[in-house]
């Protein structure tokens, strides 16, 4: 008993820190190409939550809208939303700007915001579900990964390939932990799980797929899956494409500018 407890002594801070290994290499298949600064994507999306779940197919959700994701490192996002399909957004074309300090919601006339918060500083799981890309300070302190496991892909695309399990204790409090699949010759993640503290509240599975090359030769999901689950039940909640992927285009700092005084208290509902 007391050797195996010296060995999981022993094992933990290897494991520690060929997790963080894994998890720095993210996105740039382990340093073989630069780190990603900014990117542009193309996106559309199809959507069902709550009540009006209807179809198990992905053809069978509706598609709701499609838009333009810009990202500048560290936590930069803008976000412009067409509603193709709505019951009261229809038509209208909605753009969000997150500075890393507050969170903005225009119309497409900029006028003025249709709502200010403070940022959630938290990865956005269905318009930015690229989790190690939102790069705040205080949430990276919070974050514990260790590797728990190494498992084989048995079917699909990817299959054969070997996967790194990757489990991250959150200190935010958000979610209980994480558990991040890392393909370990891409550095990418095939599935994400989100595990809530309580059993009654919804748990989020991201599944990334058809996986291609992009501009500068590395391999990016064009298509991802987003399941919600719970002790009762498990759906596809949204289905996100992706389309025309740029990186490292050379972003400047104005496209996330929302041209307002960010004092503004939020404005009443």
């Amino acid at each position: 008993m007391r050797i195996f407890l010296i060995l999981i002594f022993i094992l933990i801070p290897v494991f520690a820190n060929t997790a963080k290994t894994y998890l720095k290499g993210m996105y740039n298949e382990g340093g073989k190409y630069a780190t990603i600064n900014d990117m542009v994507i193309d996106y559309e999306f199809r959507a069902q939550e709550g009540k009006d779940i209807r179809s198990a197919k992905e053809e069978d959700i509706p598609l709701i809208g499609q838009g333009k994701i810009f990202y500048k490192s560290p936590y930069y996002l803008r976000i412009e939303t067409e509603f193709l399909f709505h019951p009261s957004l229809q038509g209208t074309k909605l753009i969000t700007i997150k500075d890393g300090e507050k969170s903005f919601i225009f119309k497409e006339d900029f006028i003025k915001p249709l709502k200010i918060e403070k940022d959630p500083r938290y990865p956005l799981l269905v318009n930015f579900p690229f989790l190690y890309l939102l790069r705040y300070e205080e949430i990276e302190k919070m974050l514990h990964p260790v590797v728990v496991a190494y498992e084989d892909i048995g079917s699909g695309e990817l299959k054969g390939r070997k996967v790194a399990v990757i489990s991250v204790i959150d200190k935010s409090k958000m979610y209980e932990r994480y558990r991040i699949y890392l393909d370990t010759q891409t550095y990418f993640p095939v599935k994400t799980v989100f595990y809530p503290f309580e059993k009654d509240k919804d748990g989020i599975e991201v599944i990334y797929r058809n996986f291609s090359y992009v501009g500068d030769g590395r391999i990016w999901p064009k298509k991802i899956l987003i399941y919600y689950f719970n002790s009762k039940r498990k759906y596809l909640a949204w289905v996100i494409y992706f389309k025309n992927i740029s990186i490292n285009v050379g972003l400047g700092e104005d496209v996330f500018q929302t041209n307002i005084d960010t004092n503004i208290p939020e404005i009443p509902k």
